[in-house]
């Protein structure tokens, strides 16, 4: 795993871009993300493959990263109390189709994609400019000079090309430390190592098993007793687990997991059944 710093509070990058400019680079990336669709609609899929190759984890990331500027600029429109741009339907389904595209149980060249995406605020805010660095809170309105540079540093991000061309940059530098790690991997397709066909029978089992659990149980208090009866194993990663998943499911957290994992199990069945 990477071992980058992680601040508690990541910076908020676009800290100085207009709600106008801000709302255009938003659809822009929207856009971005629809078309890498268009060219592969089950660019999803591939984060659950465990044996992606380079260039299908490379338009992951492409996938991930530009969703996470999508978010990264929702995130600064809603720190000034307003409300995110309105959607077309277009839109409304990308948006759809590309939340959560990294499970907790993804291989674990989605985890750590995952990780240096999360980190690309704080990547961003470091390649601004040093008078847009310091701009924010340290910024003094009383110093007339200060106050100058940071006016002329942000001409130089006055339209969408700018501020595309700036993440750009930043994406591309976190797509080449992916890269070297990946260059060094052997994706092989026809020999799959005995452990990890192992830990991918057993998920099938996990996923058939509570897509039978939905099938039987009509409520999701009769789904959560027959995951009890059938002790279903919880996802290894979740932390302060009860003992019992209705007991996990009045914890707002373990809630929201058990949906995700629900959900990603039943679309994991239906693609196999597909096959």
């Amino acid at each position: 795993m990477f071992a980058d710093y992680n601040p508690m509070f990541p910076p908020r990058p676009f800290w100085f871009v207009s709600t106008e400019l801000l709302t255009k680079v938003w659809h822009a990336e929207i856009s971005v993300v629809t078309k890498l669709l268009a060219k592969d609609p089950d660019l999803p899929k591939l984060f659950d493959a465990p044996e992606a190759t380079v260039p299908q984890r490379t338009a992951c990331f492409a996938l991930l990263a530009h969703r996470k500027l999508i978010e990264i600029i929702d995130e600064t429109l809603i720190g000034r109390y307003e409300n995110s741009p309105s959607l077309d339907d277009v839109e409304s389904n990308t948006i759809k189709r590309t939340h959560n595209l990294v499970a907790v149980d993804a291989p674990l060249w989605a985890l750590e994609m995952q990780q240096v995406v999360e980190r690309l605020p704080a990547h961003i805010y470091s390649s601004l400019p040093e008078p847009l660095r310091k701009g924010g809170f340290g910024s003094n309105p009383e110093n007339a000079e200060q106050m100058r540079e940071i006016q002329s540093a942000k001409s130089t991000f006055s339209n969408v090309e700018q501020l595309q061309a700036l993440t750009e940059r930043v994406l591309d530098q976190q797509l080449r430390r992916l890269g070297g790690r990946w260059s060094s991997v052997q994706v092989q397709r026809s020999q799959k190592p005995k452990g990890r066909r192992t830990r991918d029978k057993e998920r099938m089992r996990r996923d058939k098993m509570i897509a039978e659990i939905d099938d039987v149980g009509e409520t999701i208090g009769e789904f959560l007793k027959l995951m009890d009866e059938r002790k279903v194993k919880p996802q290894p990663t979740w932390s302060g687990w009860p003992g019992l998943w209705a007991q996990a499911y009045r914890n707002p957290r373990l809630r929201k997991l058990i949906h995700k994992d629900k959900s990603r199990a039943l679309a994991r069945v239906r693609r196999e059944r597909n096959r």
